[in-house]
């Protein structure tokens, strides 16, 4: 595909390509509305205006952020040919399933391609933890009951809070590793989201962390300072079993699970997951187990935030309080749910996602009338898994 023009906004690229079709890839992060529909109408664009129109506005320097006027010869070829930039539905490209982003395609005529971005992240990321891991014993005597990262504490993040509040109350802090706010230079204390009027955090969590999150400010796990690419990294230190999986989406209706769901699968740890409902039987339907053999899952379709926050910490404190010989026997009876995980990562999971991504492929084209029969899609699969 040819580039023509670049039209960059902040950290997002949008290029007008000499092809009838627009493809807009928001893949990584969740789709958040009012975040994205600016960046569409954006993409959208010369949508709404005459040919004649938006090449003017161009030269008169009125779309923000084009540093590149379209020249003329290119107008030119627009005006012959006006499908070139015109043609509908454009597509969007996502990693999530959610009623708002069917909505949004709707109401921008946009076909969607959802794929599993982290997964693939993930696999890319982590594939030297197969080697580290591969012979790591499961059974033994561990150093921590559990460990969880909750570096990002404000806006959408901000039940991560309450669930260490949670944890204070309990008294399960000493029980675990836990890292909270750690970076101080880019995010804002656990006090100004929980002063901030427009927190998530409701009004009973508010209270409940002005009340037990006294005296902490910063909990660290491996370093007080993590730089952006800590995703793609897992802190090795003390071991710990339970991976208390606190995900980027909490607060919204949505089926989006991230990188951060993978690290106790190629760690060789169960997990309990602090994410929207649903999405523990999401990760499921990709053929990972969990663990509701020992633990109650229920929580994972409680729709209150807080019930869903307490329902999680309620299962960590059983588990912490049990006795060493008891701790033992749940470890003996859920080696062979961990060891399939790690496994299934490593294995099928990749061959799930691959062929997911080029039926939906296959899908779209379809839809658009595309026609693919120079595709091979068999070489792309080996391409993808190999």
């Amino acid at each position: 595909m040819e580039i023509k023009d670049d039209l960059t906004i902040n950290d997002i690229h949008l290029f007008n390509v000499n092809k009838h079709q627009k493809i807009f890839f928001w893949d990584q992060e969740p789709v958040i509305p009012k975040i994205v529909e600016e960046y569409i109408k954006i993409f959208k664009f010369p949508s709404g205006f005459t040919l004649e129109k938006a090449y003017q506005l161009l030269l008169d320097g009125k779309v923000p952020s084009h540093p590149v006027v379209i020249p003329y010869k290119e107008h030119l070829l627009n005006l012959s040919d006006p499908n070139r930039i015109y043609k509908e539905p454009h597509i969007f490209v996502t990693s999530e399933k959610s009623f708002l982003l069917t909505q949004l395609q709707k109401n921008y005529n946009m076909k969607g391609l959802y794929y599993f971005f982290h997964g693939f992240a993930a696999l890319d990321w982590y594939r030297g933890f197969y080697a580290l891991n591969y012979n790591k014993s499961i059974v033994k005597q561990y150093d921590y009951d559990f460990i969880s990262f909750n570096r990002i504490i404000n806006n959408d993040r901000s039940y991560r809070i309450y669930f260490v509040s949670l944890l204070k109350e309990q008294g399960l802090l000493d029980h675990g590793q836990v890292s909270f706010n750690v970076t101080d230079n880019l995010f804002d204390d656990w006090q100004d989201e929980v002063a901030d009027p427009d927190s998530k955090l409701s009004t009973y969590a508010k209270q409940h962390i002005e009340t037990h999150l006294v005296n902490i400010d910063k909990l660290v796990v491996d370093r007080a300072e993590l730089p952006g690419s800590a995703s793609a990294d897992i802190p090795r230190g003390d071991d710990a079993f339970w991976n208390i999986v606190t995900e980027t989406v909490f607060y919204y209706d949505k089926l989006h699970l991230t990188e951060k769901i993978f690290k106790p699968i190629v760690s060789k740890q169960p997990f309990m997951l602090l994410a929207a409902p649903g999405n523990l039987a999401y990760l499921k339907s990709y053929g990972f187990k969990t663990f509701d053999s020992v633990i109650d899952e229920s929580y994972d379709n409680i729709v209150d935030n807080d019930l869903r926050t307490e329902a999680v910490v309620r299962q960590l404190h059983w588990y912490c309080n049990l006795s060493l010989g008891e701790k033992t026997d749940i470890i003996k009876q859920l080696e062979p749910i961990i060891q399939h995980n790690f496994d299934h990562f490593y294995g099928e999971f990749r061959h799930i996602i691959t062929r997911e991504l080029l039926d939906n492929t296959k899908t779209l084209f379809q839809e658009i009338g595309y026609d693919d029969s120079h595709i091979n899609y068999a070489n792309i699969h080996h391409v993808l898994t190999h």
